[in-house]
């Protein structure tokens, strides 16, 4: 589950996955990375995305952009916003800007592990059919 750390005026989002399972995701099975809802139609729509960025990173109620890895060694993705001038109570403040992307977040990496499994196993029969001369 991600966390949400508020310092000074940065809000630090870090997720429970490292940044390296989020690019590898990225590059080998990137639909599990996304949302997706039903339209009235019946037709699969992505609602959230989350991917790997350069720079602090980005968040709005479409997704998560995590732009490094955390300080403390751990390789976990994170992402640093900044606090508004004038934000009185910083807990509701970013509870009320965020917290509904932190949920969505949460909905995605709880299928990580098993997308992640996924493509150990392709990459696994991909090598089995490889032969060199």
């Amino acid at each position: 589950m991600a966390k949400i750390l508020v310092a000074g005026d940065a809000v630090v989002i870090t997720s429970s996955r490292k940044l390296e399972e989020i690019k590898e995701l990225e590059k080998y099975l990137p639909k599990a990375l996304f949302l997706y809802e039903t339209d009235d139609d019946g037709k699969k729509q992505p609602v959230f995305r989350v991917c790997s960025t350069k720079g602090a990173g980005s968040i709005s109620k479409a997704g998560v952009a995590f732009g490094s890895v955390a300080h403390d060694g751990s390789g976990l993705a994170t992402l640093t916003a900044k606090l508004p001038d004038g934000v009185e109570d910083a807990k509701a403040y970013v509870a009320d800007e965020y917290g509904f992307a932190v949920v969505q977040l949460n909905k995605v990496e709880a299928g990580i592990d098993a997308a992640l499994a996924q493509v150990s196993a392709d990459k696994a029969a991909i090598e089995a059919n490889i032969e060199i001369h």
